[in-house]
């Protein structure tokens, strides 16, 4: 009994040893030094016992899929996107290196015991993906630049069935660059499309929100006025219209004019240009202002706004019918309107060399159904003639030629569908310009000369 039990000793120690020996050497066997150890997978897809050049090919089809990822950054309503594409994101060389040196590194029973728990568990392989560093750092600051900028309103698209509607606006705020590079860099490095939260602080947002675009769908009324395109007069209206387009008016709330524009000055961009000036036109800052204010005031009152404030020239406007302008000055006249409506309104002018047109932009139930702007009555003001001596002028004698005044009554009618009604009077006095007849010496028998005019109250116009 002995001798068998010692007999079986051995042979269980036998294959005792031999397993011990197969399970030890085992993960040596099956894996070939060009393969890929079994139980690795590469981003979802299974890796184990791939060649090099089958990594290569499984790579390659990866980094094409890179090629249509993004990396989406946002910040309540900020939303950026940037191209896998353009920052070169993929899986390169060094990849190929990493995948193949698992279970291989270490010593004897590190690789071991690395090849049976990746057998038995799994492995995914950590393998960054590569991206251009210094294309990343450009695109951060420069969206650190777009954000440092005032808030901006969404900006409206139209449609061909005259339907409006709009993009996303843009806050203010002020990012951390460092943060959100390294916060990105991790993102791109496992090399799938990924939001990464935009680290800022100092957060304005515009003051229309998305709720308030999305009741702005149609066109309330629009005008267009033109000018001779070129020079400074030109600029200035460009400057003008873009001040006001974009600006939403809330229900209830009133808008200035001169508020949008801001000072008329070189610091702002405005140049010299002619205005009027007790009806002689001469240079001044901001000569143009006014053919914005006008194409907007006839905009406003076609949309049925309630005018609060507005000023005719001191002579009728070519570009406008008599009575339908708007002079403004900065520090004395403004024009403004207030928006007596059930939903906001939103402003938008457009530049083109040679026309500026405004756009008012508001709900449809808001959109008149019916309006006339009238002119209801013209009064004539006659003007006179006036004889001076200018020893001083080099010319025998100099005219300037005059016109007559006149008091113009123009009323607003609106109606809506729901029974809604207002109704509004603009005057506007223009004053006669006199005919100066002006001589270096005194005739011998001037025409006799008129009374001179009493005086009246300066205004201004651009």
């Amino acid at each position: 009994m002995s001798k068998r039990r010692y007999r079986w000793k051995r042979i269980f120690g036998l294959f005792f040893t031999l397993a011990v020996i197969g399970i030890g050497s085992a993960p040596f066997l099956w894996v070939s030094d060009g393969r890929v150890i079994p139980g690795v997978t590469i981003h979802g897809t299974k890796a184990g016992g791939s060649t090099e050049k089958e990594l290569k090919e499984l790579f390659s089809v990866k980094n094409a899929d890179l090629l249509h990822g993004k990396l989406v950054l946002t910040k309540e309503d900020a939303h950026e996107e940037i191209s896998f594409r353009s920052l070169s994101v993929r899986y390169d060389e060094k990849a190929i290196e990493k995948a193949m040196a698992l279970g291989r590194t270490g010593g004897l029973f590190q690789r071991w015991y690395d090849r049976w728990r990746i057998l038995l568990t799994g492995h995914s392989a950590a393998i960054d993906a590569s991206f251009d560093e210094k294309h990343l750092i450009e695109d951060i600051a420069q969206l650190a630049a777009k954000y440092a900028k005032p808030p901006v309103n969404a900006k409206p698209r139209f449609g061909k069935d005259g339907s409006v509607s709009f993009d996303e606006g843009r806050p203010s705020m002020k990012i951390d660059k460092a943060a959100l590079e390294e916060a990105a860099a991790l993102q791109l490095k496992k090399g799938e499309s990924g939001e990464v939260e935009i680290p800022a602080t100092d957060i304005q947002k515009p003051n229309m929100t998305k709720e308030a675009a999305k009741e702005i769908n149609a066109v309330l009324a629009e005008y267009t006025t033109t000018f001779y395109a070129g020079g400074n007069r030109s600029r200035n209206i460009e400057i003008a219209a873009n001040s006001i387009s974009g600006r939403y008016i809330a229900p209830g709330v009133s808008f200035s004019y001169n508020q949008a524009t801001g000072s008329r000055s070189s610091a702002n961009g405005y140049l010299e240009a002619p205005v009027i000036i007790n009806g002689k036109v001469e240079p001044g800052p901001g000569g143009g202002v006014c053919q914005v204010s006008t194409t907007l005031f006839n905009a406003v009152i076609l949309s049925g706004l309630a005018v609060t404030e507005r000023t005719c020239h001191y002579s009728p406007a070519s570009y406008a019918p008599i009575g339908r302008d708007a002079t403004v000055a900065e520090g004395s006249l403004d024009f403004c309107f207030l928006n007596h409506l059930k939903h906001g309104v939103y402003i938008y002018a457009v530049y083109e060399p040679g026309a500026v047109t405004v756009r008012i932009l508001g709900n449809q139930e808001d959109k008149p159904s019916f309006v006339e702007i009238a002119k209801k009555s013209d009064e004539v003001l006659p003007f006179k003639t006036v004889i001076r001596v200018d020893p001083s002028q080099e010319e025998d004698k100099k005219v300037e030629e005059g016109h007559e005044g006149h008091n113009v009554l123009v009323t607003q009618s609106v109606k809506w569908a729901d029974g809604r009604i207002y109704h509004d009077s603009f005057y506007s006095d223009y004053e006669p310009v006199d005919t100066v007849i002006t001589y270096q010496v005194k005739p011998e028998d001037p025409p006799e000369p008129s009374e001179p005019p009493s005086p009246k109250a300066v205004k201004k116009g651009a």
